[in-house]
């Protein structure tokens, strides 16, 4: 498990996970740092046998969850044989729990501002 906290000057941090999935050291990080925006690993890729690699809809609503305050912005969970899940699971999981406005995804190619608190 990998993942990245950046604390800029000034700014609240943001944290990238990494190919991880929902586990105690997420919820760590909520707790230590307090990140505005979080980058989960999405897409539940499944390399071999029955495990996940990256988060799925779950692990991210839970990450969202951990993170009550921070915009949630998904990354890598699109374009790769290997993952199970997309964007638009994504969309309708948040959509349906009622978290679809802390939700961001981001389009390929296009230069995207994302304010955080």
């Amino acid at each position: 498990m990998i993942g990245f906290v950046v604390a800029p000057q000034n700014a609240r941090p943001l944290y990238i996970t990494g190919d991880t999935v929902w586990y105690a050291g997420v919820a760590e990080v909520a707790r230590r740092f307090k990140p505005g925006l979080v980058m989960p690993f999405a897409g539940s890729a499944k390399t071999r046998g029955p495990f996940h690699l990256t988060m799925d809809a779950n692990d991210v609503v839970e990450t969202a969850h951990e993170f009550p305050d921070a915009v949630i912005v998904p990354v890598h969970h699109d374009g790769w044989a290997h993952f199970t899940q997309s964007g638009k699971d994504l969309e309708q999981t948040f959509a349906a729990l009622g978290l679809a406005s802390r939700l961001r995804l981001l389009e390929p190619g296009v230069a995207t501002t994302i304010e955080f608190p």
